[in-house]
């Protein structure tokens, strides 16, 4: 049990943050020009009558792969608040709504109308709910 006062998170949550945003749009953009040179210079190397050892292209092409995926996943860092927020946005109305219906009273047979829990004839035509 944490019984400190201090809040939850990292100690410099905002720095943290931001340091990760900055990286993975350095991170992405450098794979992405990694990618668009490592694939012009295989198309390069595929097209010409030479045949050569190079692997030059090829691993250009990982290395901007490789640069992308961290990239993502400093992104998924930097913007883990907002996306956390947003799906609380969307799911909490859908599941307060659902809860509302599991917890409210009986629903009529005839009518469909929903009752109070201590309701014994219904609201709505006056059918029993028994």
């Amino acid at each position: 049990m944490n019984t400190s006062d201090a809040p939850p998170g990292l100690a410099h949550q905002s720095t943290v943050r931001t340091v990760a945003r900055v990286l993975a749009v350095v991170l992405l953009l450098s794979g992405v020009v990694l990618l668009v040179r490592g694939i012009s210079g295989f198309v390069d190397q595929a097209q010409s009558m030479e045949v050569s050892a190079d692997f030059g292209p090829v691993l250009t092409i990982a290395a901007g792969g490789f640069c992308v995926v961290l990239g993502l996943a400093a992104a998924n860092v930097g913007w883990m608040r907002a996306q956390a927020s947003y799906v609380a946005g969307e799911t909490v109305p859908v599941v307060k709504q659902s809860l509302e219906h599991l917890t409210a009273g009986p629903t009529c047979r005839q009518c469909g109308t929903r009752n109070d829990t201590s309701a014994r004839f219904c609201d709505s035509c006056g059918q029993s709910l028994a």
